[in-house]
């Protein structure tokens, strides 16, 4: 019996700390989206950073490298087996809504190397996010709202 109850007591900690992370990782995309122009969050809206005044290029740049910073630690956490399936498929499905943001693109290539350091990373960006938001993505269409979930 003793042994039940460890295992169940287990059980719980693990769960409780899976919806830390998944309440603390939400909580950060919020406030990185709540930073981020609403134009630049627009699919349809034709904002690109190149037309933008320095100063907003770099803060939008600065908003991205939070953004992506957060999505490569969601990342390696998948790919090291910290967080369940079902939340990965959550955060995969809005990093794939954000790469359709009008500037994503170009954010990324700015910052890209940055994460040279993480190869895994860099290629996910570039094989699961920026091949399925084709440029026609940037410039029409809706966006999908994210459900209150980090990605």
């Amino acid at each position: 019996i003793s042994a039940l109850a460890i295992a169940t007591g287990l059980k719980s900690v693990r769960d409780q700390m899976r919806i830390t992370v998944f309440l603390t990782y939400t909580e950060r995309y919020a406030q990185i989206m709540r930073d981020m122009p609403f134009e630049a969050r627009d699919p349809g809206s034709g904002y690109q950073l190149d037309s933008q005044a320095d100063e907003e290029r770099h803060r939008v740049l600065t908003v991205f490298r939070e953004y992506l910073n957060m999505c490569s630690e969601e990342h390696w956490l998948h790919d090291h087996h910290r967080i369940d399936h079902p939340t990965w498929n959550i955060w995969k499905c809005g990093m794939q809504d954000a790469a359709r943001f009008p500037c994503f693109r170009d954010a990324w290539e700015f910052l890209a190397p940055e994460y040279d350091g993480y190869k895994g990373f860099q290629d996910f960006v570039t094989s699961s996010l920026l091949q399925h938001a084709s440029p026609a993505d940037s410039s029409s269409g809706s966006e999908t709202p994210r459900t209150g979930v980090s990605q």
